[in-house]
């Protein structure tokens, strides 16, 4: 009988990939990043989780435009529904990997910022 111990390779044959460290930000990466934190409140950006409400936040009134359709039944609603969507889901698109990016360089949050700079999880 063979010992499944012996041979780790043919249990898991994909040894497991360690993170890697995202490439560090360009200068207009950070020059974008500053002008979001200048715009945005410092509360609603400070964490992951709170940058996911945000995008909920974002994301609502599209959301609701488009299922709200079937009631009012206009085209429009649904067109416009699914512009506003989309918009919330760009902005996440581009944004999240200037925020994970300066977090990763400890760039992130600024030392101005009133939040308090701990770490939030990974899994939040």
């Amino acid at each position: 009988m063979d010992d499944p111990a012996a041979e780790p390779a043919l249990i898991n044959p994909l040894p497991a990939l360690a993170a890697a460290d995202p490439p560090p930000l360009t200068a207009a990466q950070f020059a974008a990043l500053s002008r979001l934190s200048a715009r945005l409140p410092a509360r609603w950006i400070a964490t992951r989780r709170r940058r996911r409400f945000l995008f909920l936040a974002l994301a609502a009134p599209g959301f609701l435009a488009v299922f709200a359709t079937p009631l009012h039944r206009q085209f429009l609603l649904l067109v416009v529904g699914f512009l506003l969507f989309g918009a919330a889901v760009l902005f996440r698109v581009r944004t999240e990997p200037l925020f994970l990016r300066a977090d990763a360089a400890d760039l992130w949050p600024f030392p101005h910022s009133p939040t308090s700079a701990s770490k939030d999880s990974r899994h939040a």
